[in-house]
């Protein structure tokens, strides 16, 4: 199965949105909004709705693109929020933020990239330039910052009553070439676990796309059979919460998805076909959502299919664009 390739209009219509992201006040604004100690969904609102109001009033446009512009305005800046909080954390936002966001061809933001960019950047201190390489697996550059940290911050990082469940720390151990001890750390603490597993669920938990196939590539066979079940498992879980605005699983089920051969995809959908769909109402995937709805109806009860066409995204899978037509056959999602 190779990737989709979105609709010229889509790839266009995501660019003009980002554009308008990208222009200076819209990017002082944002830095501002991450100023703030606490910041609030009000100010963050308003910041969408101006660029709605732009949309609107400025662009002078078709109504029916103008609609389709306004309505990508929310989940690309639902994008870059959640990018800039994962990667500054408590960490001021810089003003040029916006030029060092790199975006894959689905109009989602490349984070691998834009890590790789934000690291280059010397106003961050050397701990934080390290930290954001571990939390992205990017085994280049990793060395290169941890041979240039002082001796005193390495030491933190192997603290005994420390964390032992983050990637930097793993990372640290890995350079030192002290996995084992830090796998024995981590047994001391969590059944049947060690440092490559907890790397993979932490990667999954925190929508870390980047670290999750670094470490899916380093598990066994076995060891990827039963933790790939798990992934599509914890969409029941995540399906009993109110809200999933700061999630974005949808790009690591698509992957896997992606990745997965005919056998895989029949057994993952016969389970989960709901719970994916679900997933799917994420921007940039409801453009994909009424092919696969049709390919999976099979395995949808009459409540589950009730409840998608109830969804309140439901009617807007049809703004966007079928990226690639699937056969009625499941064997054909080899495109």
């Amino acid at each position: 199965m190779r990737s989709e390739v979105p609709m010229l209009k889509f790839l266009t219509s995501t660019r003009i949105v980002r554009f308008l992201w990208n222009e200076y006040n819209v990017q002082n604004s944002v830095a501002e909004y991450f100023l703030e100690r606490i910041p609030s969904l009000e100010k963050w609102n308003s910041i969408e709705e101006s660029l709605e109001l732009k949309i609107e009033n400025d662009l002078i446009l078709p109504i029916k693109l103008r609609i389709l512009l306004s309505s990508l305005v929310k989940p690309i800046g639902g994008r870059i929020k959640h990018v800039a909080r994962k990667i500054y954390g408590n960490e001021n936002l810089p003003n040029h933020f916006m030029s060092m966001i790199s975006w894959t061809i689905l109009g989602i933001i490349d984070e691998k990239k834009t890590a790789e960019a934000i690291i280059k950047d010397e106003n961050l201190s050397l701990k934080k330039r390290y930290e954001i390489a571990c939390t992205y697996c990017l085994k280049n550059e990793i060395p290169m910052l941890w041979n240039k940290l002082p001796k005193k911050k390495k030491i933190r990082y192997f603290k005994a009553r420390g964390p032992v469940c983050t990637l930097p720390v793993y990372w640290a151990y890995r350079l030192k070439m002290e996995l084992d001890i830090l796998d024995r750390r981590i047994g001391e603490k969590y059944y049947a676990c060690n440092s490559e597993r907890i790397g993979f669920i932490h990667a999954f938990v925190n929508d870390n796309i980047t670290a999750f196939e670094y470490f899916l590539r380093i598990l066994s066979a076995e060891e990827k059979e039963i933790y790939i079940e798990a992934c599509f498992r914890y969409l029941e879980v995540i399906e009993a919460e109110s809200s999933n605005d700061d999630h974005y699983t949808c790009d690591i089920i698509y992957f896997l998805l992606l990745q997965a051969n005919e056998n895989q995809r029949t057994s993952i959908f016969e389970k989960y076909a709901y719970y994916i769909l679900k997933c799917l109402f994420e921007f940039p995937y409801q453009g994909m959502f009424l092919e696969i709805e049709r390919i999976v109806q099979s395995y949808l009860t009459a409540d589950q299919k009730e409840a998608l066409k109830g969804h309140e995204l439901y009617e807007e899978t049809s703004i966007y664009f079928v990226f690639r037509t699937f056969r009625e056959n499941n064997a054909q999602w080899n495109l």
